[in-house]
């Protein structure tokens, strides 16, 4: 009696180059928040949590400045 070894062939995706890493590094950091942004949110998130205001408020007031931030990015790239 002799035993048989069978092997199964996984195929491996593709490592991405050093183009495709850079691309996808310069996407995301166009899409984060900048430092300032950055540490306002995260005082208004502070402030809610320690329910300094409340957090329907803490919302409103954060996604008016995201609102009012968009506005202001996309006028300067009309002008």
């Amino acid at each position: 009696m002799t035993a048989q070894l069978h092997t199964t062939h996984i195929p491996l995706p593709e490592i991405p180059g050093r183009n495709e890493v850079a691309s996808t590094v310069t996407a995301v950091r166009g899409a984060l928040p900048s430092r300032e942004q950055l540490l306002f949110y995260s005082g208004l998130t502070a402030a809610a949590a320690l329910s300094v205001i409340e957090w329907p408020v803490a919302a409103a007031i954060g996604i008016g400045a995201a609102v009012v931030q968009r506005n202001a990015r996309q006028g300067d790239e009309s002008a």
